[in-house]
């Protein structure tokens, strides 16, 4: 009798711990689907002087995924199992940070913050303690969801623009304010995200590892191309191709399956043309910018070996197997100026077909000119420049540019034009001008003094700081570059940790078989950094590559099966 109790109560315990597992599984499968609801569904819990409480579905999964991490680790008795050598340097940062809560000019805001914070260590530590229960199966299956996630969402944003266009109201296409065809005369997607600029970032990842995919799957010199449909990427030697792991022991090594539905190389260019596309169409120049930095970079640590004298013997393959490669980076960079071309073209078509009187030509310029932060018109002398401070006075169409209402004649004109006047005719040098100068309002408070200069004003504090010396117009008011936001916060104790953080990040990304992918992809959110900051504003940055280096680890299996 009392070993059938314990047999029951052992198959009962099996059961509940096989349930946490297909939880872990299925919520790291959902969780490219859920960072892409950025903003959209949101809970909004209230408002205060210097922050708004808002509960987003990516918060609401790290929650959920800490708790099931955590007892998962608890019940394999793994917990503290990955404390181990000089563990204690990885936390000195969100420690740090913590610490500075105290002090914080805005102690409800530096709480929350170091909250999320110590939520994210924790997720990160969870997803590569239990690193062995994800198997080929399960990751070939996440890659569908990855990818597939991105599909629809970059689907979404090409509709978003098509019912902007068409007049549809902004609270059924979840458009941001300044995201309609009002502003420049073509709209600008921002998905389920706040902004353009987070739905561009959040293309980042999937962008820079379809181009890395196809680079590696051309970069093997085990690759057969006869009659293969798809791509496995496992860990191992290739002595002849590109050092894409920048000093790593072994790099991915790319071999063909036959038999089933794989991610192909026709495909994964078509991967990399939406995708890429569709950033461009977010029209973000902090994503823009980061993505073709990252290309740079991805290109330059995945070029091709130079031919010496001790390689001679075999000129005539590695020669040809140089071509090849340099024939894949061609190639990506064909797709992504094919890219650029296509979203410019379907920008100056909106621009025509919208309401304003902007015409194809007219969209083009804009974005050129936008881009090239006012370098290139090509336009000429035409632009006529217009001022920014009453914009929404603007769109209203019943003011002057002054906001007065006196010139009752101009009002009667506009609303007897069939056609509006979108409100911007180019680059807006505001939104530069207003970036910098936060930015340097930031470092002159945090230079103020020396208890400042070291210790910072606290967590949090950077917006009570900026508005107590009449530098921002309210407390809310966030300084746009997450590197001056941190070092007037937690002051040069703070820079230090974190240079600490990058360098261990960086050290285990070199190991990696996946090291060129993932550090272009640390390159690319490095240079998002530089146009917002708010630690919780975008999870992605501070998951998706925890997430890629456990699934990367080993064998991938790319497969749309």
């Amino acid at each position: 009798m009392l070993k059938r109790f314990l047999n029951k109560k052992s198959k009962l315990e099996r059961s509940r711990f096989l349930g946490f597992d297909f939880l872990f599984r299925n919520l790291l499968n959902i969780l490219p689907l859920c960072l892409f609801f950025s903003y959209h569904p949101v809970i909004t819990l209230g408002r205060g002087e210097a922050m708004n409480f808002e509960l987003s579905l990516p918060l609401i999964w790290l929650v959920v995924f800490d708790t099931v991490a955590v007892v998962l680790m608890i019940k394999r008795r793994i917990l503290w199992k990955g404390l181990k050598g000089k563990w204690w340097l990885w936390v000195l940062f969100p420690v740090w940070l913590s610490v500075s809560v105290l002090w914080s000019l805005n102690f409800v805001r530096g709480l929350l913050t170091v909250g999320i914070l110590w939520l994210i260590y924790i997720a990160g530590y969870g997803m590569w303690q239990l690193k062995r229960l994800l198997d080929v199966e399960f990751r070939r299956r996440w890659w569908k969801w990855f990818f597939g996630a991105t599909f629809l969402v970059c689907a979404w944003c090409v509709v978003q623009c098509m019912l902007d266009v068409a007049g549809v109201p902004r609270e059924c296409t979840l458009l941001c304010p300044g995201c309609t065809y009002h502003m420049f005369g073509f709209p600008h997607p921002n998905g389920f995200a706040i902004e353009p600029q987070f739905m561009g970032n959040l293309l980042l990842a999937p962008a820079i590892i379809a181009a890395w995919i196809y680079l590696k799957k051309h970069n093997s010199k085990n690759l057969k191309l006869e009659r293969s449909r798809g791509v496995v990427l496992t860990t191992g030697q290739a002595d002849s191709a590109p050092n894409c792991s920048s000093g790593s022991s072994s790099v991915p090594v790319v071999k063909t399956t036959t038999g089933s539905r794989f991610l192909g190389s026709k495909l994964l260019l078509l991967c990399f043309f939406i995708i890429s596309m569709t950033l461009f169409l977010t029209f973000s120049r902090g994503a823009i910018y980061a993505f073709i930095v990252a290309m740079v970079f991805m290109s330059v640590i995945c070029r091709p070996k130079r031919l010496t004298r001790d390689t001679l013997e075999g000129v005539r393959p590695s020669l040809w197997s140089r071509v090849k490669r340099f024939r894949a980076l061609g190639t990506v960079w064909l797709i992504i100026i094919c890219a650029f071309v296509c979203a410019l073209n379907l920008q100056g078509v909106m621009a025509q077909v919208s309401p304003t009187n902007d015409t194809y030509t007219d969209g083009v310029a804009k974005v050129v000119n936008q881009l090239s932060l006012g370098v290139i018109d090509i336009r000429g002398d035409e632009v006529v420049e217009k001022p920014v401070e009453n914009s929404e006075d603007n769109r209203g169409g019943g003011t002057d540019e002054n906001g007065t209402g006196e010139p009752e004649e101009i009002g009667a004109l506009e609303e007897s034009d069939a056609r509006e006047e979108a409100v911007f005719d180019g680059y807006v040098a505001e939104s530069t001008d207003t970036r910098l100068r936060l930015t340097g309002a930031a470092v002159a408070v945090w230079k103020r003094d020396f208890k400042t200069a070291i210790f910072g004003v606290g967590l949090g504090g950077a917006g009570w700081a900026l508005y107590a010396e009449g530098l921002s117009p309210a407390p809310k008011e966030i300084v746009q570059n997450e590197y001056a936001s941190l070092l007037l916060e937690t002051g040069i104790v703070g820079i230090v940790l974190l240079i600490l953080t990058l360098v261990l990040v960086i050290k285990v990304m070199i190991r990696s078989s996946a090291s060129g992918a993932l550090l272009a992809l640390l390159v690319a959110y490095g240079v998002t950094l530089l146009f917002f900051s708010g630690l919780p504003n975008a999870l992605q940055i501070y998951l998706m590559p925890v997430v890629l280096m456990v699934i990367m680890r080993k064998k991938i299996n790319v497969g749309l099966d």
